[in-house]
């Protein structure tokens, strides 16, 4: 199992560092591509967003959660659907979903798990804050899903959040 995640994480790198490379028009608060910062909630650790296009953007987050004391590698393709109309030019206030997967490694504590890996869906749900004026981001999101593996149960993620774009 650790190969996959070794080859899960490199996919998703890979990703990110090439979508602030490929196209030319700039995306993102104050035009950046690329954010790196710190997720807050379950699970609790980085987070790593890259825009491919306007509205679409590859998010990622490696954490710790605390109700199943394991390690959690969170993966999303992520839509703009439409920015929340605000009267300020300070700020964009774009409401994204998208699809995505998500591998906790060695959990156990939680009710209902076995010690071990577990894989499963998410559809992450958010409201991000961009400064026009700073490469800053503040989001709040949810994301609920199915463990599909190695048992079938609901599962919640979900926090609030900053990045700083590069």
């Amino acid at each position: 199992m650790k190969k996959y995640f070794a080859r899960f994480f490199t996919v998703v790198l890979v990703l990110l560092v090439s979508a602030t490379s490929f196209a030319i028009s700039p995306y993102g608060p104050e035009g950046k591509r690329f954010g790196a910062g710190l997720y807050l909630g379950e699970p609790t650790g980085i987070t790593l967003k890259g825009y491919l296009t306007e509205q679409l953007a590859i998010n990622g987050v490696a954490a710790w959660s605390f109700t199943t004391d394991s390690l959690m590698v969170i993966g999303d393709v992520v839509f703009d659907f439409f920015d929340i109309p605000v009267d300020s030019d300070a700020v964009n206030i774009p409401f994204y979903a998208g699809a995505g997967a998500v591998i906790s490694i060695d959990g156990g504590r939680g009710a209902g798990r076995s010690d071990g890996t577990t894989a499963g869906v998410r559809i992450p749900v958010g409201v991000a804050f961009q400064w026009t004026r700073h490469p800053v981001e503040a989001f709040v999101e949810v994301g609920p899903g199915v463990r599909l593996a190695p048992n079938t149960e609901f599962d919640l993620t979900g926090g609030v959040g900053a990045r700083y774009y590069f």
